[in-house]
C-alpha cells in the first residue's frame, strides 16, 4: 500500500473549504477568467530583459506611496525557466534553483551579506517599520498578524524562545516585553541595534548576529520561530536537521507569514514582481515552497504540522507549527 503524503491541517470554514474544491476543479483559462471578472486578473508575464523597465517604475512609485508601488508590482511576474529536473530534493534541482537566483539578481554569487537592508538607523528609531510605509493596510496586515502569531504560539512566559532571521525586531520586542525569555539571531548589524533600542526589558532579550545556519545552543529552547524569515535561508534542509538541535524535545518551530503556498514548482525563487524586485535590487534570497513540498520536507526530517489562518485578517496571518 503506498504511503500517504503528509499535508499541513488547515482549520477553515465549510464556506471556505467548498470555495476552494470548486476552484480546484475547474481549468486554469476558466480560474483566470473568474479572477479577472472578481477583480483579481492574472498577472502580465515579463522577461527577464524586461524587468529592470518595470523595477524603475516601480522604484519612482515607492517615492511617492507604498500602496501603489506594492499594487504596480503585484501587476506582473516571470515564467520560471524551462530544464527544471524533476526531482525537488535532488542536487541538479538545487542547482536549477541557484542558476535562476544568479540569473534575477545579476550577482554571481550569493552570502548571507546579501541579506543586508539598506535603511537610515535613527531615522527607524524614530519611526520604524511598518509605521514608516504611511500605509494603512501594512501596518494594519503587521498588526494582526503580530497579534495572531502570540495568540496561536501555545505558549506562556517565561517560556525561551530563539527567533531566526529577527529583522525589524517587532515580534521579538513584543515577547520580550510578555517576558519570555527571547534570543534573537539576526546577520544585519543595524537591525540587531534597531531591536535593542526599541526592546524594553533587556533582561529578557538576547540579540546574537550571526546566520541561522551557523547558530548553536548548549541549552535547547522550548521554541523557534521564523516570521517572515525562513524563506532566506540558503539550504532549508539543513536548517529543518539544524532545529532538532536547536529545539528540546516536545518543543515546537513556528513559521509565521512565510511563502508557503500551491506553485508551479516544488520550491525555489519566487518570481513575482514584488520578490523580483526584492532579489533584483538587493540580492535578498526570495525562495518559495509549495504547501506538498513543505509538508514533505518536514515529515522527512521527522516534524508533524499543523498549520491556522486568519486570511481576512491580514495575509501574514498565517502560521505552521511543527513538533519532533
Amino acid at each position: 500500500m503506498a504511503r500517504a503524503r503528509p499535508t499541513l491541517s488547515a482549520p477553515v470554514g465549510f464556506n471556505d473549504r467548498v470555495r476552494r474544491s470548486v476552484v480546484e476543479a475547474l481549468p486554469d483559462p476558466v480560474v483566470r477568467r473568474v479572477r479577472s471578472l472578481r477583480g483579481h486578473p492574472e498577472p502580465r508575464v515579463v522577461t527577464l530583459e524586461e524587468l529592470d523597465t518595470q523595477l524603475e517604475e516601480a522604484a519612482q512609485l515607492f517615492s511617492v506611496s507604498e500602496d501603489a508601488a506594492r499594487a504596480f508590482l503585484r501587476g506582473f511576474r516571470m515564467a520560471p525557466p524551462p530544464g527544471r529536473p524533476e526531482d525537488p530534493f535532488s542536487d541538479p534541482y538545487r542547482e536549477w534553483v541557484w542558476a535562476l537566483y544568479h540569473q534575477v539578481s545579476g550577482r554571481p554569487d550569493y552570502s548571507i551579506a546579501n541579506e543586508a537592508s539598506p535603511f537610515d538607523l535613527e531615522e527607524a528609531v524614530a519611526v520604524p517599520y511598518p509605521y514608516s510605509t504611511g500605509s494603512t493596510t501594512v501596518v494594519g496586515e503587521e498588526l494582526v498578524a503580530r497579534g495572531f502569531i502570540i495568540s496561536t504560539l501555545g505558549l506562556s512566559p517565561p517560556a525561551r524562545i530563539v527567533e531566526f532571521g529577527s529583522g525589524w525586531g517587532n515580534l521579538t520586542v513584543d515577547l520580550a516585553t510578555m517576558g519570555f525569555e527571547v534570543t534573537a539571531v539576526e546577520v544585519e548589524e543595524r537591525f540587531c541595534t534597531l531591536t535593542e533600542r526599541h526592546n524594553r526589558r533587556p533582561d529578557h532579550l538576547a540579540v546574537v548576529r550571526g546566520g541561522m545556519l551557523d547558530f548553536t545552543t548548549e541549552v535547547p529552547f522550548d521554541a523557534a520561530i521564523f516570521y517572515e524569515s525562513f524563506h532566506h535561508c540558503s539550504d532549508h534542509v539543513e536548517m529543518l536537521r539544524h532545529l532538532a538541535t536547536i529545539v528540546r524535545p516536545g518543543g515546537k518551530v513556528v513559521w509565521a507569514g512565510e511563502p508557503v503556498a500551491p506553485m508551479s514548482y516544488p520550491w525555489g525563487l519566487r518570481l513575482d514582481g514584488y520578490s523580483l524586485w526584492s532579489t533584483r535590487t538587493h540580492g535578498w534570497l526570495e525562495l518559495g515552497f509549495d504547501e506538498t513540498y513543505f509538508a514533505e520536507i518536514l515529515a522527512r526530517q521527522g516534524w508533524r504540522a499543523t498549520r491556522t489562518r486568519l486570511p481576512a485578517g491580514s495575509p501574514l496571518a498565517d502560521v505552521i507549527v511543527a513538533t519532533r
